[in-house]
């Protein structure tokens, strides 16, 4: 990835119950939880590049969330319209343990 465009991955958990929330953060202390601009659902996000995915596996099963409540999120920022930017390797491995979709916002400032 070049120096003149900014990458942000994400695992999102896109609606999550109180119960849930309150388990996600006590497992996963980092993780940032917001609401959902479209549904208003309780979401959260983890750094991709810093999760163990068989933690995040573990963690799907233990709450009955399904896989369709989440997706893998890659966020791309550069001044410039037009750009080959490589994927990080953590957001192929999380497709293929998890199976999440994958959702891409590129953004020109």
């Amino acid at each position: 990835m070049g120096s003149d465009v900014k990458m942000e991955v994400s695992f999102r958990f896109l609606s999550l119950s109180r119960k849930q929330a309150l388990e996600l953060e006590r497992k996963f202390r980092f993780a940032d939880f917001g609401k959902h601009f479209k549904t208003g659902e309780s979401t959260a996000s983890l750094n991709l590049e810093y999760i163990d995915l068989e933690a995040v596996c573990s963690f799907l099963g233990e709450t009955e969330i399904e896989v369709g409540a989440t997706d893998i999120f890659i966020s791309l920022v550069s001044e410039h319209d037009s750009r080959i930017v490589d994927v990080p390797s953590c957001v192929h491995e999380a497709i293929r343990t998890i199976g999440s979709k994958l959702v891409l916002s590129y953004t020109v400032v």
